[in-house]
């Protein structure tokens, strides 16, 4: 049977910069003495405070945190009951952005790219009965062939072993762990309808040494109580093969987003003799959608508005080592939110983000790191091994997260600002090669141009990056809905959707009667807080009755570090977050769960701003409940009833010209139903 082993814990870790490091071979070879080196828990990264130091970090590899050289060593005792008979695996849930694997002072293999899953067979590598050595040499310095390349992305790369890792010790015939990471199973339900449906299961098996000529793959369906269907098929293989089954349900339970995230599993089991030797469990859902150019998402037949959040793996507490409780905890604020889909930038997210957004109906869209730039250098020439990766990345977004109900789109890239012949052709290849991996889902990218060749990037539906109300060069918040027009009318017939917009917000600064021309310095330090939310507003109103669009997220949930940023109130990051990185929210947060949360909402914005002057130019609540009045030290300023306020703005609630008196003051907003 499958063992599966977390070795997470007792780590050493040690940077080897280039200038005076310790040299591989030696933090590599099994005798090497590492008991002076820190010892580390996985999941790791050597950033998580260097890579929000602003412009004053330690610069390695060209930005300012340490972008270099580490190694990783752990030192585990295996038995020969552990080893022997069997195949042994180590997996790794992630490395950014480079990963080379030493067993006991022997080369193992290599991965690079610093976002998806990966293994290796180390099986003849082991002693059993002994101490084994485990050496990871990992880097995050800059290359120009792995996305994203160089100092591309406005985020910090941290590196390290960030997420977790596991032994896995399967029989000589096993389902597959040499599919690019994957579950070596593939679920894809179709003749979906009402009433019923067929999974389609097609699982890849691998052998190695001498094995039975002929065993049983058997595919067991579960819904939450009890085994409803099961198909079974002879194989006989000496080599590795695929196996390809279907099972009939009736009375199907659909995957329905946020409003029933039904979920069934499929327990996948290779046979001998009747006795189980290898199995497989993996949840999917049932569901059908499409995306229309008028009329946007259909989930299932019926309309989904899709409105929701960019989301980064960084978390105040230790950077992009999360703990999944802590991504629990961002996802459950993201529903409370009132969000139907998240857009995980920029790169593939841990397989548990991808769990949390099945279980919590979620829809997602999820990407591989292209950002920016395909080429380093401006003679637009890409490095010969950036194709090769690109295509690696993306196989492995797709085959590891193939299953996941929640996932609408694979997206390409994000915001590419190059394109001639060699890119453009490029470009079509990884379209293609989606489309290969994938024919059920639909294709996208994040633009940023919005003109000429990059609107003929192929895709089968768009997403637009655009800041109206907050980088000067867009324009005015009120005409975003002029440009959304506009190029659904004339630049784009496939369906349009808003990957990207917003503007900065720091809780400690306020300004009353903010000129966005001239009061908001978007690369500066006035990210005023209230500014952010009433351009939110501004825009929502316009998108609101834009039923074109397909999906709109904001940028973004939190603020996450970004190293070079010196901006508003803090250092090391971008801060358009609807919550600090720390997780407390802005104005803008409740304005949104006013209008997306079927929750109560009843909040007094400006909270923070203080000191104030006597004469207030407004006083602003949000409320989704009904009517609200207004109790400013005891005295009625009057009650607002929603149903005289704009319907696209029927949560803004606004008093216009209240006096303060000196000193503290009390402000008392009730809901009036």
């Amino acid at each position: 049977m499958r063992i599966v082993t977390d070795i997470s814990e007792n780590w050493r870790f040690k940077k080897l910069p280039d200038n005076g490091g310790t040299a591989e071979v030696d933090v590599t070879a099994a005798g090497y003495d590492d008991s002076g080196w820190e010892c580390v828990d996985l999941p790791h990264t050597y950033n998580a405070v260097d890579g929000v130091s602003g412009r004053s970090g330690v610069c390695e590899g060209g930005e300012n945190y340490y972008r270099g050289k580490v190694c990783y060593r752990k030192h585990l005792f295996l038995s020969a009951e552990d080893i022997e008979d069997k195949r042994t695996f180590i997996e790794f849930g992630a490395a950014n952005t480079t990963a080379g694997l030493y067993v006991n002072g022997n080369f193992a293999g290599s991965h690079e790219g610093g976002y998806s899953l990966f293994r290796f067979d180390i099986t003849e590598l082991l002693v059993p009965d002994s101490e084994n050595i485990f050496s990871v040499i990992v880097s995050n310095a800059p290359t120009t062939y792995i996305a994203p390349i160089t100092d591309q992305g406005d985020f910090t790369k941290m590196g390290g072993l960030y997420r977790s890792v596991r032994l896995i010790s399967v029989p000589a015939a096993h389902i597959a762990l040499c599919d690019c990471g994957s579950s070596g199973v593939y679920i894809t339900p179709v003749n979906i309808t009402e009433n019923s449906c067929d999974v389609n299961i097609r699982v890849l098996l691998e052998t190695a040494g001498k094995t039975p000529e002929e065993m049983t793959v058997c595919a067991e369906i579960y819904d939450e109580n009890e085994k409803i269907g099961e198909a079974a098929a002879q194989v006989g293989f000496a080599d590795n093969c695929e196996v390809c089954l279907s099972v009939h349900i009736d009375n199907v339970r659909l995957w329905q987003g946020r409003r029933d995230p039904y979920l069934y599993s499929a327990e996948i089991k290779l046979c001998n003799n009747g006795n189980v030797i290898d199995n497989v469990r993996e949840s999917f859902g049932v569901r059908t959608y499409r995306i229309d150019p008028e009329h946007g998402f259909f989930l299932n037949g019926k309309h989904l508005d899709l409105h929701g959040v960019n989301y980064h793996q960084d978390s105040y507490e230790n950077g992009w080592a999360m703990t999944d409780e802590q991504r629990r905890r961002d996802y459950g604020l993201m529903c409370e939110l009132g969000c139907t889909a998240v857009r995980m930038a920029h790169y593939q997210h841990s397989a548990n983000e991808y769990d949390f957004c099945d279980r919590l109906g979620l829809c997602v869209w999820t990407e591989i790191g292209i950002v920016n730039r395909m080429a380093a250098g401006d003679d637009l020439k890409i490095d010969g091994g950036f194709a090769g990766n690109a295509r690696q990345q993306l196989r492995e977004l797709i085959r590891q997260n193939y299953n996941h109900p929640s996932i609408i789109v694979w997206g390409i890239s994000n915001e590419l600002h190059q394109l001639n012949d060699e890119i453009f052709a490029l470009y079509k290849e990884l379209n293609e090669l989606a489309n290969t991996e994938d024919s059920t889902r639909l294709k996208t990218f994040a633009d940023a141009q919005f003109w000429g060749k990059f609107l003929e990037l192929p895709g089968d539906v768009v997403g637009y990056n655009r800041y109206f109300g907050w980088y000067h060069d867009a324009g005015p918040a009120g005409m975003f809905g002029e440009w959304c027009d506009r190029y659904h009318t004339e630049k784009e017939s496939r369906p349009i959707c808003i990957s990207e917009y917003g503007g900065g917000g720091a809780i400690t600064q306020h300004k009353d009667c903010i000129d966005w021309q001239n009061d908001i310095d978007p690369w500066g330090e006035r990210h005023y807080e209230n500014y952010q939310s009433e351009l939110h507003e501004k825009v929502w109103q316009q998108f609101a009755v834009r039923d074109y669009l397909w999906a709109k997220f904001v940028w973004c949930m939190f603020d996450f570090a970004s190293c070079g940023r010196v901006e508003g109130d803090t250092v090391g990051q971008n801060d358009k977050g609807l919550m600090t990185r720390e997780r407390i929210p802005k104005d803008a947060y409740f304005f949104y769960k006013s209008v997306w949360s079927s929750d109560p909402v009843l909040h007094i914005c400006d909270k923070r701003f203080s000191p104030r002057a006597c004469d207030v130019p407004q006083i602003k609540v949000y409320c989704n409940t009904g009517s609200c009045k207004l109790i400013v030290n005891g005295k009625s300023f009057g009650t607002i009833h929603r149903e005289e306020l704009p319907e696209e703005s029927s949560t803004v609630f606004v008093w216009k010209n209240i006096r303060l008196e000196k000193g503290v003051n009390s402000i008392k907003a009730t809901a009036v139903s």
